[in-house]
């Protein structure tokens, strides 16, 4: 798929290589070759018929080249942008057409217009699942785990779905409990969110940690390890939002505000320890929790909720979690950083070296939401991939999407901000 509409110029029969031919248009006969002369008009155009990988070696070969990609709008390497599967979602939800290969769509935030495809193997792209240090957790065709990164095209398969003890193996498909799924639909409703505790290709001591079974559970499996192990299970009364790695150790938010800190090395098995306790609330006063681990060294929780006092009726809330609970901070504690909020494990990034990035701003797009999926609807400005202006208290629109789209953007997100990782 083109970057940005455009087709590879086909090849003539009896014609020069593609090299020699870039090597003739811009050397003389006596000149030693330089890939890095070539003019930028060549270079833009052969951007044009990459893919975001091979875009970003593009941009690694040398400086004119790095300029070039730049002025093409390829992200760098430590620019999050946003990865958006909309149409496939649209197909599998709406149209129950399931694609043999998906290719997303990759925007930089600060310029829409321009897009990268991304496209992934047949089998191995069902839905999203969340988005860790440069790496996708995905659900493949079977409905199971699978990390991939979208710039290498690496994959590290999971333990099966079966691993979980309510979900078993039958024609067709899965039943879960006394429900069956097909194979390439239990995905879209088992998983809610997963993270990693830090990038596989770093030192391969990685961890996942999955929210699933309508977001009730929460299991983890260590790197190299063969089965999903259940660290909690809560009541109907409460649900998992968000987890996040902090300082050696998974946290936990529930609906009700419970914070949880996780032990996974334990000898006779996962242990927590109750950060901040759950305090009984309305469902509807509550959209969305997350936790984001900071540069200098707190763990914030931020909360979005109805506002009916805001342009756009949702209100972002930042606390600082503490021992003694959640404490609520001063709206300008970001400074000059941008917090990354969604699907992906939650980020707190400094905005200087990030161009067309806000500081203090909040990146938002719409995590899983069904216990306030009736309140949803009523809103204009959910879904998507949003910016949170936290002086203005209003949306701004990154990442359109259409009105088809919004009638799944509840239980389905279909937007996940990614930093490539290379």
């Amino acid at each position: 798929m083109s970057s940005m509409g455009g087709a590879p110029p086909a090849s003539r029969p009896g014609s020069d290589s593609l090299c020699d031919e870039f090597s003739k248009a811009a050397l003389g006969p006596s000149t030693s070759p330089s890939w890095s002369d070539l003019p930028i008009d060549i270079l833009l155009s052969i951007l044009q018929c990459l893919e975001l990988p091979q875009a970003l070696a593009f941009a690694s070969v040398c400086t004119a080249w790095r300029v070039a990609a730049t002025t093409a709008g390829v992200p760098g390497s430590c620019t999050p942008c946003i990865m958006s599967w909309g149409n496939h979602l649209e197909e599998m939800q709406l149209h129950r057409r399931y694609s043999s290969a998906v290719t997303c769509k990759l925007y930089h935030p600060a310029d829409v217009d321009k897009s990268y495809g991304v496209s992934f193997p047949k089998g191995c792209f069902l839905v999203c699942c969340g988005a860790s240090h440069g790496w996708l957790i995905l659900a493949n065709d079977i409905s199971n785990l699978v990390l991939c990164n979208p710039v290498t095209m690496a994959m590290i398969p999971l333990p099966p779905v079966t691993d979980f003890t309510d979900v078993k193996a039958v024609c067709g498909g899965y039943h879960r409990g006394t429900y069956f799924y097909e194979a390439k639909r239990l995905a879209i409703w088992f998983y809610q969110k997963a993270v990693l505790s830090c990038s596989p290709s770093k030192d391969g001591a990685y961890v996942v940690m999955v929210i699933h079974n309508d977001s009730a559970c929460i299991s983890f499996v260590k790197a190299g390890q063969s089965k999903w192990q259940v660290a909690s299970t809560l009541s109907c009364s409460d649900r998992y939002l968000d987890c996040a790695y902090h300082k050696g150790r998974f946290y936990t938010v529930t609906l009700k505000g419970m914070v949880e800190k996780w032990n996974l090395d334990g000898a006779n098995g996962p242990t927590r320890e109750v950060v901040v306790i759950a305090r009984p609330l309305p469902v509807e006063c509550i959209l969305a929790r997350h936790l984001v681990s900071t540069p200098w060294g707190d763990l914030l929780q931020v909360r979005a909720k109805p506002a009916v006092e805001y342009p756009d009726g949702i209100a972002f809330k930042i606390y600082k979690v503490d021992p003694d609970g959640c404490n609520v901070v001063q709206e300008n504690v970001l400074g000059d950083h941008a917090l990354f909020l969604g699907l992906n494990h939650s980020a707190c990034l400094h905005t200087k070296n990030l161009p067309g990035i806000r500081r203090h701003c909040i990146y938002f797009s719409a995590p899983v939401i069904t216990h306030a999926f009736d309140f949803l609807l009523q809103l204009r400005v959910w879904g998507g991939a949003r910016t949170y202006d936290l002086e203005r208290r209003r949306f701004e629109r990154v990442v359109p999407f259409s009105d088809t789209k919004k009638l799944v953007y509840g239980i389905c997100p279909s937007e996940v901000w990614i930093t490539q990782n290379l």
